[in-house]
């Protein structure tokens, strides 16, 4: 789960810039469609909301006044300083590029913002029920800003598997996990999500080019949890 500000783009012509708007239209609809199906199979009907534009917006103010705030600024000069670990997964190599999605799971890479470069296209589309934005610069910013708030933060990777290849012939993987985290709140609110992550691979199938995660609550439920005391006592 991250925050993020809104989508940046450099200046162009027409169709440079529609072309991409209509592919984030296209995944974002894709993704709450896809979302519902999680929720549908993991929540009780009537534990679940829509999100709404409030939430997305709300989401936006806090990340950019955290931004502002210089929130997390050391953490992300620490994790963009460090190098790539490993060399570019082979062309065409979907298995090898799973095992180092499973590696990133284990350093849950979800809280920590430290991942393999070397799977990622610099310019990776990321997506949840809330934001949406390209890069994974901006990806590992927006994760240094939550880092100072998270207490005994977890990711349990439930299990990953290849969905095959979408209608644009791309190949698509798919993770199932949990995250847990207490809120570093006077109340101490408990983050507890189960979701799923889509991996889309670029024509070669050796580096990410699309992460859309899919929760089994909606992200205003998701917002909420932050207002809701866990009853636990800080360490």
């Amino acid at each position: 789960m991250q925050c993020s500000s809104k989508l940046q783009r450099r200046a162009g012509t027409g169709s440079d810039i529609a072309r991409p708007t209509r592919q984030l239209a296209s995944v974002v609809a894709q993704a709450q469609r896809k979302q519902g199906a999680l929720a549908a199979a993991t929540k009780p009907a009537k534990t679940r909301q829509k999100d709404n534009a409030f939430t997305v917006g709300l989401v936006t103010v806090l990340t950019e006044a955290l931004r502002v705030l210089g929130v997390g600024k050391e953490r992300y000069v620490e994790v963009a300083a460090a190098p790539s670990r490993t060399p570019p997964v082979r062309r065409g190599d979907v298995a090898g590029l799973m095992r180092r999605l499973t590696a990133d799971f284990k350093q849950a890479y979800f809280v920590t913002g430290v991942l393999d470069d070397s799977i990622y296209d610099p310019d990776c589309f990321f997506a949840d029920p809330t934001v949406a934005f390209s890069g994974t610069d901006l990806w590992k910013r927006n994760l240094a800003l939550l880092t100072p708030f998270l207490e005994g933060p977890g990711v349990q990777l439930y299990g990953m598997r290849r969905l095959g290849r979408n209608e644009e012939g791309a190949e698509v993987v798919r993770a199932e996990w949990r995250l847990t985290t207490i809120l570093k709140l006077p109340w101490r609110p408990l983050i507890d999500i189960d979701g799923a992550t889509e991996y889309t691979l670029n024509g070669e199938s050796n580096r990410i080019v699309q992460h859309v995660e899919f929760w089994s609550i909606s992200g205003t439920e998701a917002v909420l949890q932050m207002f809701r005391p866990s009853g636990t006592k800080a360490p």
